[in-house]
């Protein structure tokens, strides 16, 4: 009995001992910089696959220290068991570095949504973390672990809150990066025709895309064409990605039940014959990231919108110059005939009026893309 007391008593005695430890063989907390992140978005509640509009902005408080490196901003979006859904990460403008004590900093981007499995409540978490080893900045805010700030609460809608768009002739296969396999984008041919139902309302329509403006014989001139009146022409100087974001009044919809959405290039080329891409025969025009049309008064405020101007194209598939505004352009036959045809239907790439059912092709895959 006596023996076991003392070893009772000797193992209480070992942990008091190092409870007594000294602090300096215990980590210390990361010191707080004097810098809280914001995040603002133009519609707290938005569909699957749809575009939103995030404001950031950093406080940058009198006390706040200077950054020694470009640390990125990641911003991640968790559904509502905290598991990662898509993200934000980029790059402060201006640059971290240049930050200076007592001023704020904001700039807005905007993002579309992927299509997930998942509706309802998002929790949306930013942080400034080095581009490659290190650790995150202790930041001003909520921390909801590992120095990352919970900032605003968002709801995801069901995708079909959407204006759906059907896909028609002028598309080829989605394909997926080489760098980002699960960024999906997809080539027109010189034509390209979408055609969405007719809400009666002013749209905006969201393009995101670009070309290898080299493989053209002339500078390569995009027209977006809505209701084969209005739209935008877009000269594209170089191969970077664009964004363009065109405001369609709903008269120029018409009363038509459906709606056509062209996007016409000036030209094309053939990866094949430009010495691009050996195997590659395609006619390509331009490469799409994505499209997407809103009702403009459910979407808040959008920076950077164009209005849209009268524009006029010949038929598809009738080549021509850099398209000329004023003329009437050329009679399209109607969504509801082209979608009632089956032979239609297996000719266009019908999975990608569905993003959810959108998989890259495995022959899109295995070439690679002509671009740059």
């Amino acid at each position: 009995m006596r023996l076991g007391r003392s070893w009772r008593t000797a193992a209480v005695l070992s942990l008091a001992a190092l409870a007594l430890l000294p602090a300096c063989n215990r980590r210390k907390p990361a010191e707080v910089n004097d810098i809280a992140p914001k995040f603002e978005v133009n519609r707290p509640r938005a569909p699957l696959g749809s575009a939103i509009e995030v404001t950031y902005t950093w406080l940058s408080g009198p006390s706040a220290k200077k950054l020694a490196q470009d640390d990125r901003a990641f911003v991640h979006f968790l559904d509502s068991h905290k598991v990662l859904l898509f993200d934000d990460d980029h790059v402060p403008v201006p640059p971290v570095t240049a930050w200076e004590p007592g001023k704020s900093y904001s700039y807005t981007r905007t993002k579309f949504i992927p299509i997930y499995p998942y509706v309802g409540d998002v929790d949306v978490r930013v942080g400034l973390q080095p581009v490659g080893r290190g650790e995150r900045v202790a930041l001003k805010g909520e921390d909801a672990g590992l120095h990352e700030y919970s900032v605003a609460k968002m709801e995801l809608l069901p995708q079909t809150e959407n204006i759906f768009l059907v896909y028609k002739e002028g598309w080829h296969n989605p394909e997926s990066s080489a760098q980002n396999p699960s960024l999906e984008r997809t080539w027109t041919k010189k034509d390209a025709l979408v055609s969405f139902k007719n809400p009666k309302k002013d749209i905006i329509v969201y393009l995101e895309a670009d070309t290898n403006s080299k493989a053209f014989d002339q500078p390569p001139v995009l027209t977006v064409a809505v209701g084969g009146k209005s739209g935008l022409v877009v000269p594209i100087e170089n191969s970077e990605v664009f964004l363009k974001k065109i405001r369609v009044k709903a008269a120029d919809l018409g009363d038509q039940e459906w709606v056509d959405l062209r996007l016409s290039m000036n030209q094309s080329f053939v990866p094949k014959a430009k010495g691009i891409n050996a195997t590659d025969d395609r006619e390509l025009g331009l490469m799409v990231y994505h499209l997407y049309v809103g009702e403009a008064d459910k979407l808040g405020k959008v920076p950077n919108v164009v209005e849209a101007t009268p524009v006029s194209l010949p038929p598809m598939g009738t080549a021509s110059p850099a398209p000329v505004p004023g003329a009437k352009p050329g009679t399209k036959s109607s969504p509801a005939a082209k979608t009632a045809s089956p032979a239609a239907k297996t000719a266009s790439p019908a999975a990608k009026a569905s993003p959810a059912a959108k998989p890259a092709s495995p022959a899109a895959k295995a070439s690679p893309s002509p671009k740059k």
